[in-house]
């Protein structure tokens, strides 16, 4: 799948004090996940496979119609050539990801980003905040896309259009190599958006979930 990202323990922590100073102003409860992709895109690989068995059998057949070929092959050799680029073609596709995404469509990865994301918020149980304030902001690193889902008490109050400034910010680290000092921008700002759009903070409120960030396979 995609590059495997590794945080550091400095980077765990400063993007755990990055949700803690933004949650002091407002009830929101920000949780970030990170997952090196939302899915794994097995029938991409599939359809590579299939791809690269048909570019074979047009060549062979485009060759031998045309009397271009070197030499005399039986049909036999035929399926042995065929599935040697069927799995060549699976293989560019599993562990190449460029090639991969080459294939797989933006609005298929947008909504495996979603479903992930959608996941995330059952998985971590944002749903259970007193104030239905839980936010749960989805790094996906192979679609390089991010998913912000609030819980109820968020969406009345903050547009959803607004997010796409925590998710340029994000992708923008990820793109610059610091995909820890994108999270923590993301965050900030995703704060900064709540106390906006007046998400305040009671006096007796609690932190209800874990600041720290999670991370997904």
């Amino acid at each position: 799948m995609a590059k495997n990202i590794e945080f550091t323990d400095a980077q765990k922590e400063a993007i755990k004090a990055a949700v803690q100073k933004a949650e002091t102003r407002t009830s929101g409860e920000i949780v970030p996940y990170f997952v090196a992709a939302s899915d794994d895109y097995e029938e991409t690989n599939l359809r590579a496979a299939l791809l690269f068995i048909l570019i074979a059998l047009g060549t062979l057949g485009s060759l031998s119609f045309s009397w271009n070929l070197p030499f005399a092959i039986t049909p036999m050799e035929v399926v042995l050539f065929t599935l040697a680029m069927g799995a060549v073609g699976y293989g560019l596709s599993r562990f190449v990801s460029p090639f991969r995404k080459m294939l797989i469509p933006k609005d298929l990865m947008h909504a495996k980003v979603q479903q992930r994301a959608s996941s995330a918020f059952l998985s971590e149980e944002v749903f259970l905040t007193e104030k239905r304030t839980g936010i749960v902001i989805l790094v996906s690193n192979f679609e390089r896309m991010v998913e912000v889902l609030g819980d109820s008490g968020i969406n009345e109050k903050v547009n959803k259009a607004d997010w796409q400034q925590v998710v340029e910010l994000i992708i923008a680290g990820i793109k610059n190599g610091d995909p820890a000092k994108g999270i923590i921008d993301g965050v900030e700002r995703c704060g900064e958006l709540l106390v906006e759009a007046g998400v305040d903070k009671p006096a007796d409120n609690p932190n209800e979930l874990s600041d720290d960030i999670r991370l997904g396979q």
